[in-house]
């Protein structure tokens, strides 16, 4: 998970040079991000992903039609892409050319819009990232980004507390629920605010989901900004650093221990178990690792061509298979991906939900329940979150909302 599509693409923007930070200028970053991401484009020509990030950052720095041409190219090389304008082409918006080309991207993405409310929150000053679902006893559980809590959300829609300042939460990004030994896992972080980031505390926390007692914190001082965690077979934990990549066991007693080594990967972020517990597939910028947990091998999940699993928040495993909800690379969807046997390799990428429902407002993470994938749609508009902790023009939130999509 993540703090909606900000961090991601700034896991995405590469550091800038001295004089650059120096300058403070948009510009200025986005001309050193055009470099890093054209170098990799030497390597890489053909990658979709690569041409609409580098589309992205030379929109910032004002050359529309450097811009317009890259997103030719991802046009005559992949499908599921679309610019938004808030994340990087406000510059390009208004050309001509760009919303011709913009217009053929949108055209290939496919009309699936079908799937209804389950429940709304009042608190439009909450800006959710996460969400989890306890099967055994119905309840939901969502985190608080600029309020530091987590509420839960009964069958009836009942809303009360569950956790806050007591328990010393910071920003609350990613939840997991352990139906089986009953615990609700919750990812605290500071590293949002440029005063947090001066003392970093990056934990994850053990809750009771009956009773809301805290059962253990477990502080990660190697993390630069912890966002995701999932529960594997035998209630194995996992957390994403999106900050540098890395990815950490959190174990029942002692330290954390990282599985997958800071910069292996540029802004890991969701995390998901294979059912036997032996593979971590985690999401990142340009597309989905698998690392062994066995022997630790990180291997690339290939995709089919012309498809694309890049930029996902949230990542979760149903029945063999993997979801992903995607808000970087298009205003938001959330799609299916069918591996192969040795589970190194997409074979299918099918969408479940498209950008066309009206909710959808930033959607960053679900739950999965049964045949059913619960997705936080709107989080109230959690890209105005800034980094002295405030809400950029609170009048235009949107109060969150959650949706249910049946999984075929």
């Amino acid at each position: 998970m993540k703090i909606s599509a900000v961090l991601l693409l700034a896991a995405l923007s590469w550091p800038a040079f001295a004089g650059d930070e120096a300058a403070g200028t948009q510009a200025a970053n986005a001309r050193n991000s055009i470099r890093a991401v054209q170098h990799l484009l030497e390597e890489r020509p053909r990658d979709p992903t690569l041409w609409f990030y580098l589309a992205r950052f030379q929109a910032e720095a004002g050359d529309t039609r450097a811009c317009v041409a890259s997103l030719e190219k991802v046009y005559a090389l992949g499908d599921g892409f679309l610019p938004v304008r808030e994340l990087g082409f406000e510059r390009a918006w208004s050309d001509p050319a760009f919303q011709a080309v913009r217009a053929k991207l949108e055209a290939r993405l496919p009309r699936l819009d079908f799937a209804p409310t389950t429940f709304e929150l009042d608190d439009r000053g909450l800006l959710p990232e996460g969400i989890a679902h306890d099967e055994h006893s119905g309840n939901f559980f969502v985190g608080s980004v600029a309020e530091h809590k987590i509420l839960r959300v009964d069958s009836f829609n009942a809303v009360s507390p569950f956790a806050g300042a007591p328990a010393g939460l910071d920003s609350v990004l990613g939840l997991a629920v352990d139906g089986p030994r009953r615990i609700l896992y919750a990812v605290s972080t500071s590293a949002l605010t440029d005063e947090g980031a001066k003392h970093r505390r990056n934990a994850v926390y053990a809750f009771d989901v009956e009773t809301a007692r805290l059962l253990r914190r477990v502080e990660v001082p190697q993390a630069v900004q912890l966002n995701d965690v999932t529960v594997a077979l035998g209630g194995r934990v996992y957390a994403s650093d999106s900050g540098s990549g890395a990815v950490y066991e959190i174990p029942a007693e002692g330290a954390a221990r990282a599985v997958l080594e800071a910069g292996t990967v540029r802004g890991s972020n969701g995390i998901a178990a294979s059912p036997d517990g032996k593979r971590l597939y985690v999401a990142h910028s340009t597309g989905i690792v698998v690392v062994d947990l066995v022997d630790g091998k990180v291997t690339r999940v290939a995709v089919p061509p012309r498809q694309t699993v890049a930029a996902i928040d949230g990542l979760y495993q149903w029945q063999g298979k993997l979801i992903g909800v995607q808000n970087v690379t298009n205003p938001g969807r959330v799609i299916l991906m069918t591996l192969d046997h040795d589970g190194t390799a997409i074979t299918r990428v099918q969408t479940l939900l498209s950008h066309h429902h009206t909710a959808l407002d930033e959607p960053t993470t679900g739950a999965v329940s049964g045949n059913d994938f619960y997705l936080l749609a709107s989080t109230g508009g959690i890209s105005r979150y800034d980094r002295q902790g405030r809400v950029e023009h609170p009048e235009a939130l949107r109060n969150p909302l959650v949706v249910r999509i049946p999984l075929p």
